[in-house]
């Protein structure tokens, strides 16, 4: 029997992209200097990162380690 572990969400935000991924670390359509909503995660296995790329599609994000999100993303506060 598979039992569902559970996820804590650490941090919600926004996070401004500083350097485009272009498909790299799974990350894929990002744009440089836009802004974009993300959660920092732990479950389990580790803590992680979820990146929501586009708002049309709000269920739909990708996730990445916290290093890789640091190298692509930096939190923003919300009036920025």
């Amino acid at each position: 029997m598979n039992q569902t572990e559970s996820i804590k969400i650490i941090e919600t935000g926004l996070a401004r992209c500083v350097a485009e991924p272009r498909g790299e670390n799974g990350l894929e359509g990002y744009g440089l200097g836009q802004s974009y909503s993300f959660e920092r995660c732990q479950d389990g296995k580790g803590r992680y990162c979820r990146v929501y790329p586009d708002v049309s599609f709000p269920d739909y994000y990708e996730t990445c380690g916290e290093g890789v999100f640091a190298g692509y993303f930096e939190p923003v506060s919300e009036g920025e």
